[in-house]
């Protein structure tokens, strides 16, 4: 595992969310299965059209890069367009490679026009979202947002699956459960978060709304094929502070 802290000029960043997409940040790799053990390019994104890349991410939000799988993979920031951040991955070897980004705590208030539109833009568990609900009037929803997004690449193979079941560290994020690309599992804080909401988008950006089960595990519908991502949001109401915590993360790859 691989951490980087990045300092750089800001960078264009994301637009305005609206009730009708929403805005998802994650990593596109130029390919899912590598054919060489080549360098493993790909683009962090924010869109409303998964997969198309559309907004980049301004590089000084990039708290921390990580690699994981066979050989000693490193990550770096290459360049940056418009619509995404550029990565490269160097040194892995055959068998899966997962790559994550990880932004840095981003402070947004929300006036009493905005809330309902992200309310209804992220799948939150009722219990979290009434609390924004008993905010007074006209409310003012202070919110400490930060962002993950993980993707998982085959360089030659898809051998060595134990490297996407590995843990991050991330406050919210998907792990793999075996080879198939069929099952996987919701952690919050480290922790299987069980009957929680969560996304499946496909390569034509239609959004299916699944659960995970009693275990945290969410499972795949068998027709669900091609190049995916899942995603999911947590809000936890203040405590130290007089901000909510919304975690974000997302999960690409690509089931034969």
């Amino acid at each position: 595992m691989r951490k980087i802290i990045i300092g750089a000029a800001a960078l264009t960043v994301l637009v305005a969310a609206s009730a009708a997409n929403a805005h998802d940040f994650f990593l596109m790799p130029e390919q899912f299965r590598a054919p060489s053990a080549g360098p493993v390019r790909i683009s962090a994104t924010v869109g409303s059209n998964f997969p198309k890349a559309e907004n980049t991410v301004a590089a000084d939000r990039v708290e921390r890069l990580l690699a994981m799988g066979a050989g000693n993979p490193k990550v770096s920031v290459t360049g940056a367009t418009t619509t995404a951040l550029s990565l490269e991955v160097t040194g892995a070897q055959n068998g899966m490679l997962v790559t994550g980004v990880s932004t840095k705590a981003r402070g947004v208030d929300y006036a009493e026009d905005r809330i309902p539109l992200i309310l209804e833009e992220y799948r939150l568990r009722p219990a979290a979202a009434a609390e924004v609900g008993k905010l007074p009037r006209p409310r003012n929803w202070k919110v400490s947002s930060r962002r993950y997004a993980k993707t998982v690449v085959c360089v030659r193979t898809c051998a060595n699956p134990a490297v996407a079941e590995r843990v991050t560290g991330a406050s919210l994020e998907f792990v793999g459960r075996g080879a198939s690309f069929a099952h996987f599992r919701l952690l919050g804080g480290g922790k299987p978060l069980a009957n929680y909401p969560v996304d499946l988008v496909g390569q034509d950006g239609k959004r299916q709304h699944l659960t995970t089960d009693r275990t945290g595990d969410v499972h795949l519908p068998a027709a669900a094929k091609g190049t995916m991502m899942l995603f999911a949001a947590v809000l936890e109401p203040p405590r130290a502070s007089e901000r909510f915590t919304l975690d974000l993360t997302s999960l690409t790859f690509q089931r034969p």
